[in-house]
């Protein structure tokens, strides 16, 4: 870890490395450095880019409500599970506009 920090790797990837570990962080590395479309054009850098971590706790909430409406759940009820599992509160026409997107028929 010492020699990472030395080499001047970012602190962000020092963060990653110590919570990960020395190990998996170093397999990590080895991948991102060997995919071609990351790298920039000095080829002493690679250029990462990944979505922020709520766009995938929205996809997840997503997916738990289209299989609420794939219950059969109401509308009220399904409100009330994604509050009690997840702490969200969601409006009746945002639930609606999720279940037509993953084409479900949300009750009333």
């Amino acid at each position: 870890m010492r020699e990472l920090a030395e080499m001047g790797l970012p602190q962000v990837w020092l963060d990653v490395a110590r919570e990960i570990g020395y190990d998996p962080f170093m397999r990590m590395w080895r991948v991102l450095d060997s995919a071609v479309e990351l790298r920039s054009d000095s080829e002493s850098m690679i250029e990462v880019q990944l979505r922020r971590f709520s766009s995938f706790q929205r996809y997840q909430r997503n997916r738990f409500i289209e299989a609420l409406v794939n219950m059969g759940l109401s509308t009220t009820e399904i409100q009330n599970r994604v509050k009690r599992e997840l702490g969200e509160e969601l409006s009746v026409r945002h639930l609606v506009r999720l279940a037509a997107r993953g084409r479900g028929r949300i009750q009333a």
